[in-house]
């Protein structure tokens, strides 16, 4: 029967364990995207079957950070990962995981800036902001700060793109990394382009183009001479963002057929500008076949400026046609872009209900299984045990009432011992306050005896001291525990509470302080009342015994 009973505990146990434990292929598939190996982490998930049912809940919100993770870094998040991504979210915030509560965080901000909803992205990075707080990750705090940069942009707030690009300078500065610092740099002075703050721009730009130098980081110079060509021509010096514009073409690669028809359109505006026509048609005839509609039109809104600036607007109006062409045609397309985002939303929203349903029955299914499994085990279990307690308890049943009577006897003469004891120490410590009292006065006996005779008493700060030092040595602190208790008392009031201490009247009192009996009085029940708040019915003698 003990075999029994042990073998079913150790079932019992094991199959806690084995509940609890993580499952290895999602600790794998974690080691497996900390070594980049996106693709093999993806396999490795996909071959978890019906992971909702399988996986503990840590397992299955891990699992879906992961697989969220994974579609991100293949640039195909949308509006379906948000099912991944809210139990990952809310299971990590729960537990405190601060780590993976972030990651989770920082991709559903991207999921939500894919799908131009900006607000929820900002909140979803400043949510991922308040947990790597105090972490020390540097380079996740650069990311966050520089993508709410972004999305502070894209919504128009230019402050706080400047505001957040600061706070990524800081994280690159403090990695060390200077890479990232030369774009937080670039960032910086982009979100002062916009707010039309061209000289605080300028200095950016030009810190960043210093960097880059120093730090030998001859790729981002392109991107910093396009930022100074910019900033030049806002300033309206032409000339200088022309050579900024040329320095960055020459350092794209030709194959580059997106930025280099943009800088050609820069180019185009800038030659309107100085007046030199036939090098603005020169680039215009580049930027137009740019495969960008962005670009074309731009190509088209200068080339028409320029004509228009010539004096020829018969040779402006086509142009300007092509432009109002091309800019219904961007805009309807970021409609679309934007309907289909909005379609896909809807339809992922639909799914997570759906999949809210079917998670909490199948999570109720499996609750069920688990826990009938457990009750069977346990049934048995504590079935074998009663039987096993129910022989050991009546043979110890005899005994324990025969001890019964014995103790009972044994607790009665115990309650007369300890009854007794008890008040012999009351009376020891009513003999020992009266003893310290006494005691205390025979150490003040010139002061007794000059009472005693009706001399005319003059105490002294030092005689006064060598009462207060008495009344602390024979009472544990006397005036130091009375002014820890009361705090408003002074000097004085604590020199009457060492004289009642001394059990000195009233009329003695006075006589030591060379007051009336009244005024003395009146002092007693200020102190009593106003700085110690005792009732009218409690004695200062009484109050101060307990000291």
């Amino acid at each position: 029967m003990m075999k029994l009973r042990y073998l079913v505990g150790i079932i019992v146990c094991g199959s806690f364990l084995a509940a609890c434990g993580p499952d290895r292929r999602v600790v794998l598939a974690e080691q497996l995207m900390a070594a980049k190996e996106t693709d093999s982490a993806i396999a490795v998930m996909q071959g978890i079957k019906e992971p909702v049912q399988r996986l503990s809940d840590r397992d299955y919100a891990l699992y879906a950070l992961l697989m969220s993770e994974a579609v991100h870094r293949k640039q195909q998040l949308n509006a379906a990962t948000d099912t991944l991504l809210l139990p990952a979210i809310k299971y990590f915030s729960k537990s405190g995981d601060s780590l993976y509560a972030e990651r989770a965080l920082y991709c559903k901000g991207h999921m939500e800036r894919r799908l131009y909803r900006y607000s929820d992205a900002m909140q979803s990075f400043l949510k991922a902001l308040l947990f790597l707080q105090g972490s020390g990750n540097n380079e996740q705090l650069y990311r966050v700060n520089t993508w709410l940069g972004v999305v502070c942009l894209n919504q128009g707030e230019y402050s706080g793109k400047v505001r957040y690009s600061k706070e990524a300078l800081k994280a690159a500065l403090s990695m060390g990394n200077n890479f990232y610092k030369n774009l937080a740099l670039n960032d910086i002075s982009t979100g002062y382009y916009f707010e039309a703050k061209y000289d605080s721009a300028l200095y950016y730009a030009q810190a960043a183009y210093n960097a880059a130098l120093v730090d030998t980081l001859p790729n981002q110079l392109r991107f910093v001479y396009t930022n100074l060509g910019s900033i030049y021509a806002e300033m309206g010096e032409h000339e200088k963002a022309l050579e900024y514009i040329n320095k960055s073409i020459a350092l794209r690669p030709k194959r580059d057929s997106l930025a280099i028809p943009g800088l050609y359109n820069n180019k185009i505006d800038l030659f309107g500008k100085l007046g030199q026509y036939d090098s603005a048609y020169y680039y215009f005839q580049k930027a137009v076949v740019s495969p960008s509609l962005g670009n074309q039109a731009d190509a088209c809104r200068f080339m028409a400026r320029c004509y228009y600036q010539m004096g020829r607007p018969a040779d402006a109006y086509p142009l300007l046609s092509r432009f109002t062409e091309l800019a219904d045609t961007i805009r309807q397309r970021q409609h679309t872009e934007e309907a289909i985002a909005l379609q896909e939303l809807y339809q992922h929203e639909q799914l997570s209900i759906e999949n809210l349903y079917w998670r909490s029955q199948a999570a109720e299914r499996l609750s069920n299984v688990y826990l009938m499994t457990t009750l069977s085990l346990l049934l048995l279990w504590v079935a074998s045990t009663i039987y096993f307690i129910y022989r050991r308890n009546r043979r110890r049943l005899i005994a324990q009432q025969e001890q019964l009577a014995s103790q009972q006897e044994e607790l009665y003469i115990q309650r007369e011992v300890s009854s007794e004891s008890l008040r012999r120490l009351v009376e020891m410590e009513q003999k020992e306050a009266k003893l310290k009292e006494t005691f205390f006065r025979r150490l003040s006996q010139r002061v007794v005896l000059e009472i005693e005779r009706g001399g005319n008493i003059i105490l002294s700060d030092e005689d006064w001291d060598d009462i207060v030092q008495n009344a602390d040595i024979i009472f544990d602190g006397f005036t130091r525990r009375l002014q820890q208790e009361y705090p408003s008392l002074n000097k004085d009031d604590l020199r009457y509470c060492c004289m009642v201490k001394m059990q000195l009247s009233q009329s003695e009192m006075s006589q030591i302080m060379h007051l009336e009996k009244d005024s003395v009085k009146k002092r007693l029940k200020r102190i009593r009342m106003e700085k110690m708040g005792a009732d009218s019915g409690v004695t200062l003698e009484e109050l101060l015994r307990q000291f």
